[in-house]
């Protein structure tokens, strides 16, 4: 099938309508303001923000920029994590974020239960007022995103991804940034600097994707038939990665695997050996921490016989390896990239699924959305420890 179809339009149509960014920032700014107006929220001494499927992803991205932000040791954990083994051990100066897009997953809400029961203060990040995060959280921060919007129904899902993804990632940033300020961490002057190049990163997507979408179907073409690809990075790439890895899962699918940077060189290098050009990688090489052992991962992954797929923003960074490699624009903070980096890896699925003729994405459950929001829900930590 044709690969011809062009998603730029798409993207644009989802950040203007489901997005609606001048509303989320209304409603982001106001619900963080009430958060922090809560003083066992304001002074935490420790944050742990858990969260499952990109909930979790955007957790992870976050995460080191909290720390850096607030100067408050913040770490992000899969719900079942937090509520089952880590919030048995908090206490009233812990602060428990639990993210939830719908609101209703049962680990996310089970968190802020357990959490309470701990004297923990809660904070909800949801996409949704009115359901059980909402009710059960001591603060929310609402970010909405509009579900019907001018996309074909075909498409499910993924464009609804996105735009939930860049707005929980919004979210939690104003509310590091609006901490860190409360905090005297960081100045006003400062956290408004930060928050610029965060608004500019979410404008600038629809150019960005305008600009790679032309190597992303040449792209696809050549990864005609794969069934595994790989995604990895670091920091707060590492969230990255996993969103990208997680979007193969959903819309193709095919096997979205996701691994520590580092971790490659350590375990999949092996695997690589053996599987050649099957092993297909994609690296999240922003400017920053990571970007110089980035290099030497394309380096021995192209070594070893495998595919690279670049993703960076830093033009001075040679990749001659790669096969494929996708320029973000201009450099960004690396503390601020998954609200861009992920461009390449929705356009690839689409394009693929596009080629397969694969005609709705995502796949539908079909368990009524059982194992996510109408599981077994603890009310207590005791006997947890």
């Amino acid at each position: 099938m044709s690969a011809e179809l062009i998603y730029t339009p798409d993207v644009q149509i989802a950040l203007d309508q489901s997005l609606d960014f001048p509303t989320l920032r209304q409603v982001v700014h106001a619900h963080v303001a009430q958060a922090l107006a809560d003083p066992r929220i304001a002074n935490a001494q420790r944050i742990v923000i858990g969260g499952s499927g990109d909930s979790l992803f955007a957790a992870l991205s976050v995460a080191p920029a909290f720390r850096r932000w607030t100067g408050i040791m913040t770490e992000a954990r899969t719900a079942m994590e937090l509520a089952r083994y880590e919030i048995p051990l908090l206490g009233a100066s812990d602060l428990v974020i639990s993210v939830s897009n719908s609101g209703s997953s049962s680990r996310a809400r089970e968190a802020v239960l357990l959490a309470k029961s701990r004297g923990c203060p809660t904070l909800g990040v949801t996409g949704s007022l009115t359901g059980p995060l909402a009710a059960q959280a001591d603060r929310i921060i609402h970010r909405p995103v509009k579900e019907e919007f001018d996309i074909p129904k075909s498409y499910g899902r993924c464009f609804l991804n996105m735009t939930e993804w860049i707005a929980v990632l919004y979210a939690l940033y104003v509310f590091g940034l609006e901490l860190g300020v409360a905090r005297g961490h960081m100045t006003r002057d400062a956290a408004a600097r930060e928050l610029a190049a965060i608004e500019q990163s979410i404008a600038e997507i629809p150019a960005i994707s305008a600009s790679i979408e032309p190597g992303v179907i040449a792209l696809a073409e050549e990864l005609d038939a794969i069934d595994t690809i790989w995604a990895i990075g670091a920091g707060p790439s590492r969230g990255t990665a996993q969103y990208c890895a997680a979007k193969f899962h959903e819309q193709m699918p095919i096997n979205g695997i996701v691994t520590d940077l580092e971790e490659w060189a350590h375990l999949e290098y092996f695997l690589t050996l053996k599987w050649g050009a099957r092993s297909v990688v994609m690296v999240i090489a922003p400017p920053g921490n990571s970007l110089d052992r980035a290099q030497e991962m394309v380096t021995g992954i192209a070594g070893a016989g495998g595919r690279v797929i670049v993703v960076t923003g830093s033009p001075e960074a040679a990749f001659p390896q790669a096969m494929a490699r996708f320029d973000i624009g201009s450099p960004q903070d690396e503390f601020i990239s998954p609200l861009t980096y992920h461009l390449p890896a929705q356009l690839l699925v689409l394009h693929m699924a596009h080629r397969a003729g694969i005609t709705h994405i995502p796949m539908k459950r079909h368990d009524g959305a059982f194992l996510i929001a109408k599981g077994i829900v603890r009310e207590a930590a005791q006997g947890l420890v």
